[in-house]
């Protein structure tokens, strides 16, 4: 595997201002992304015509944008790809080359998908565990929910590092990750995610979060991120014969504000 630097968007392609996609990974007619937030992956009715990554790749290669063209793609299909409002891993393949080997292998939960996130000490449970509880869709609603009679089988397992004032990051892992499902298991669990709006809403990290008594002068305080801070950082499984792992850096937004907290312990 090797990587390319990024791939360029001109502003109002993918949003208002202009955007640099980081490729993680290039194989053998596949490409692993580095998806920002807000921004969507793939086609989907809950998106209502909202601008693609992929639609935007696609375009880049008719266009024979150099940068598109080195990747080596003729035909890039989806083969997993976070929700619009979580940054982290994508992953396209070659629609009649690698795609039907990974979508199989994601299928199959081959892989296994490592999130991270922020959330609330506040009514969050000591430790970590399993979430199985099965989640269905309400498609006129776009949101997901918990459905002992409807909903498909979906497994998170949750474990939480040393609190930071009034945050923790927390990992989540899953080997098939359903629409939302990690949003939805840990509303279900207690963990407040930091700017979660869909599933509860838990606010945001602000300045006084990161001070050690919690307290600034009257105007000071102000959010120290603008979206909800959860990721995917980590693809990891087998593929083809081959183990891939796709480590996606967390942005700038996330790192910072983990930083400031990691001075609270």
């Amino acid at each position: 595997m090797s990587a390319t630097r990024s791939i360029g968007f001109p502003a109002g392609t993918l949003g208002e201002a202009a955007l640099r996609v980081e490729v993680l990974a290039l194989g053998g007619g596949w490409a692993a992304l580095a998806k920002p937030a807000e921004v969507c992956f793939e086609d989907h009715p809950w998106q209502q015509g909202r601008p693609t990554l992929l639609g935007s790749l696609r375009a880049q290669l008719a266009a024979a944008k150099p940068e598109m063209v080195r990747l080596g793609l003729r035909d890039p299909a989806a083969v997993f790809g976070p929700e619009p409002e979580v940054d982290g891993v994508a992953i396209i393949a070659e629609r009649e080359g690698a795609l039907p080997a990974w979508r199989e292998a994601v299928g199959s939960g081959a892989f296994t998908f490592h999130y991270e996130f922020l959330a609330r000490t506040e009514e969050a449970p000591e430790e970590g565990g399993l979430c199985d509880l099965p989640l269905a869709m309400d498609e006129e609603g776009r949101r997901a929910f918990v459905s002992h009679r409807h909903g498909k089988r979906a497994e998170t397992r949750f474990a939480g590092g040393e609190p930071m004032g009034r945050w923790r990051l927390w990992t989540a892992r899953t080997s098939l990750p359903r629409r939302d499902q990690v949003r939805v298991h840990a509303s279900e669990c207690g963990l407040r995610i930091a700017g979660e709006l869909r599933y509860g809403r838990s606010g945001r990290v602000t300045l006084t979060d990161t001070t050690p008594k919690g307290r600034l002068n009257k105007g000071e305080d102000r959010p120290l991120h603008r979206g909800m801070l959860l990721r995917l950082a980590e693809v990891r499984g087998r593929v083809g014969g081959l183990e891939v792992t796709l480590v996606c850096p967390p942005p700038d937004d996330f790192a910072a504000t983990l930083k400031r907290l990691a001075r609270l312990r």
